[in-house]
């Protein structure tokens, strides 16, 4: 080959090299590029498909809250639970423990202090009794005061009260300091001194028939019923299902009872029907019958007419043990049309 095809083969082997790199067939950057295409690519596969993503939230918080469920296993006052497996008619009882007890003093006391809570309007301070097992504490004074002197107490096998209540009124809201003569320390068996407070209802009527009761009058209604028809059944809730467990000490459940069933027409004098209860349910028979079984208007429903108490032990939003003798509207004591 001479010299001339050499040069010739060299300038258009050139100029085929410079017309694949212009029309980006070639370069050294194109593998740069390609790859940040497919990094780019890659990243954006999550962002388009946000339905998974919000299922696969969804089963993780599901997941943590079946964790974080936890039945409530603190110490509970022992004095409280005899409280409630007695059923003591006081409408609510709160036991407060002290937030700090002191070393003893020169005399020999301790200083206990409790935070007050701020009285409910709908109820009033009855009864402040410091608590404490007989023999734990000898004598009760007011701190830094004089005026107050000792407590008077009552007492019973295990139990010694000192009514402190006109301490604690005065107190609502606030903290209140107990000078406390004895021998008060740690009780890790949840027999420690507590603030007993004792609050009556105001303007609340009272439902104090028993269960066994409202099972008696259910049946003195017409025994032949249509099957099916608007009756109170049994309902048993049990508060670990419902994570309640967290928040109620005891009972582990109860019978709540359910209405259920139809309201049929005539009704019984049981179900104690409204007048629009029974104008909707001849409404619904008359069309039914003349629009061939259409359900444009359905017949009155089967719901909880009264509803009674049940006895609580429990912790309130704040924390503080409570026992209420009649936590309202917890159980179906009758059912109706409505």
């Amino acid at each position: 080959m001479n010299p001339s095809q050499y040069i010739f083969l060299l300038f258009v082997g050139t100029f085929c090299v410079y017309g694949l790199w212009k029309t980006s067939s070639l370069s050294w950057r194109t593998s740069t590029v390609h790859a940040k295409a497919s990094i780019q690519f890659d990243l954006s596969i999550p962002s388009s498909s946000p339905s998974v993503f919000r299922r696969f939230s969804n089963k993780t918080n599901r997941k943590t809250i079946g964790k974080s469920h936890k039945k409530y296993r603190g110490v509970v006052s022992k004095y409280m639970l005899e409280l409630y497996h007695r059923r003591s008619d006081v409408d609510i009882v709160r036991a407060l423990e002290p937030i700090h007890v002191s070393g003893p003093t020169n005399e020999g006391a301790r200083i206990l202090v409790f935070s007050i809570p701020p009285i409910d309007p709908d109820e009033a301070l009855e009864v402040a009794e410091l608590l404490g097992v007989v023999g734990s504490i000898l004598r009760v004074r007011l701190d830094h005061t004089d005026a107050f002197g000792s407590c008077k107490s009552r007492r019973d096998d295990s139990w010694r009260a000192f009514n402190v209540t006109s301490a604690v009124a005065a107190r609502s809201g606030s903290a209140v300091r107990f000078r406390v003569y004895g021998r008060v320390g740690y009780h890790p068996c949840g027999d420690g001194p507590i603030l007993l407070l004792s609050y009556a209802k105001v303007r609340k009527r009272r439902l104090r028939r028993s269960i066994q009761e409202e099972e008696t009058d259910e049946d003195d209604g017409p025994r032949r019923r249509r099957k099916n028809s608007c009756r109170r059944r049994s309902l048993y809730v049990d508060f670990a299902l419902i994570a309640y467990d967290e928040w109620v000490v005891a009972p582990p459940g109860y019978e709540a009872y359910q209405c259920s069933g139809k309201c049929f027409y005539p009704f019984g004098d049981h179900l104690s029907p409204t007048k629009h209860a029974i104008v909707q349910t001849l409404v619904h028979g008359a069309l039914q019958a003349i629009e061939g079984g259409s359900k444009p208007v359905g017949r009155a429903c089967c719901v909880p007419t009264r509803l009674a108490p049940t006895s609580l032990l429990y912790l309130d939003a704040s924390g503080t043990l409570t026992y209420q003798y009649g936590y309202e509207d917890m159980v179906v004591a009758e059912c109706g049309c409505r």
